[in-house]
């Protein structure tokens, strides 16, 4: 069965970051996610507005990863299709599963994911996976934190 153009796209996207993360390569991630850039769990949502804090945030991903013996790191799509009336966005869903020496390194979640195509590269510029982020904190506690507290901050003004 051959694979929808859609479906192609959001797994070449899902491959290429997979594998800069789980090698600690910033610039090859920053050709395939966008900049500013939203990732969010159940509890936490944080924009990342430069490439140096999605260095900040792949790099605490990838050692609470390596924490917990993930030796590979595999996403695969399940669904994406062409937002309607638009050539250039893409919505999907995939599964994040992970293996270590000893098996299964984290329990597998589930993910959905926009991409858009910017200059002519498709680059995500929204993530959230479908689990807390206590769970596995996907997103630096830290900079979580802080955004919340810059958003409780704007908020107030706002009154």
């Amino acid at each position: 069965m051959s694979l929808s153009p859609a479906v192609r796209i959001y797994q070449d996207n899902l491959d290429a970051v997979s594998k800069a993360l789980m090698e600690g390569d910033l610039r090859e991630m920053m050709r395939h996610i966008a900049i500013p850039n939203m990732m969010s769990t159940h509890d936490t949502e944080i924009v990342m507005s430069s490439p140096e804090e999605l260095d900040m945030v792949m790099s605490d991903f990838r050692t609470q990863l390596m924490g917990r013996g993930v030796e590979t790191y595999t996403r695969t799509c399940l669904e994406a299709d062409f937002v309607a009336g638009r050539d250039d966005m893409i919505a999907g869903r995939h599964r994040t599963e992970t293996k270590g020496a000893n098996g299964v390194a984290v329990n597998p979640y589930l993910n959905h994911m926009v991409l858009m195509r910017i200059d002519g590269s498709w680059m995500g510029i929204w993530i959230q996976a479908i689990l807390a982020n206590t769970e596995l904190e996907i997103l630096s506690p830290d900079i979580a934190a802080a955004h919340a507290e810059a958003r409780r901050l704007l908020d107030t003004i706002r009154r």
